[in-house]
C-alpha cells in the first residue's frame, strides 16, 4: 500500500509538472523598437506688405476696397479708385518646413490703420489667403502664399497716408 501511495504521489507530481510545462510552452514573446522623427520647424517670412493703393471717397458716402490675394482691387459705394493707382499689392509670405507637409494659415480678424500725423483710423477686415486656410509645402519644403482683405473707408475720410502696426499671420503644421 505504501508503494501504491508513493506511485500515486509520483504520478500526480508528474502530471502536475507536465501541466505547468504545457502552460509555459503556450507563451510567446516578440520584440519591437521605438522611433521618433524630428521634422524641420515650420517658419514664415514676409516677402511684401499689403497696400491698397490710392483711394478717393465721397464726403457723404463711404464704402470699401476689397484687395484679393492676387492683388486686384474692387470698390463699393462712395469709394473710387483713381486712374493713378499708386502701389497696390497683396501681402505675400514664404513658408518653409518639411516637404510634403500641410499647414494651417491663421489670419488676423481686424487690423487698424492710423493716419500719419493724425488720429483718424480705418479698419481692415475679412482677410483671405491663397491658398485658403491650408497650404502644402513642396517637395523642397517651401510654399509662397498671398493675403488680401477688405478696407472700410468712412464718408469724408481725411486725406493722408494711413499705416497699421505690424499684424500677425501664423502658420502651424497640421
Amino acid at each position: 500500500m505504501k508503494t501504491k501511495s508513493i506511485i500515486s504521489k509520483t504520478l500526480f507530481s508528474a502530471i502536475l509538472l507536465a501541466g505547468f510545462a504545457t502552460a509555459s510552452q503556450a507563451q510567446a514573446t516578440a520584440t519591437a523598437t521605438a522611433t521618433a522623427t524630428i521634422v524641420t520647424p515650420i517658419s514664415i517670412a514676409n516677402v511684401s506688405n499689403m497696400s491698397f493703393g490710392n483711394i478717393s471717397v465721397q464726403a457723404s458716402n463711404g464704402g470699401t476696397v476689397e484687395l484679393d490675394p492676387a492683388g486686384a482691387r474692387t470698390r463699393t459705394a462712395g469709394v473710387t479708385l483713381p486712374g493713378t493707382p499708386g502701389t497696390v499689392s497683396a501681402a505675400t509670405f514664404t513658408v518653409t518646413g518639411t516637404g510634403g507637409y500641410t499647414y494651417a494659415i491663421i489670419l488676423p480678424t481686424t487690423v487698424t490703420l492710423t493716419r500719419a500725423s493724425g488720429t483718424e483710423t480705418m479698419d481692415i477686415t475679412s482677410f483671405v489667403s491663397n491658398p485658403s486656410g491650408v497650404g502644402l509645402l513642396s517637395g523642397g519644403g517651401t510654399q509662397d502664399f498671398s493675403v488680401g482683405a477688405t478696407l472700410t473707408v468712412a464718408a469724408g475720410q481725411a486725406a493722408g497716408v494711413y499705416t497699421s502696426n505690424n499684424f500677425d499671420v501664423t502658420v502651424n503644421y497640421n
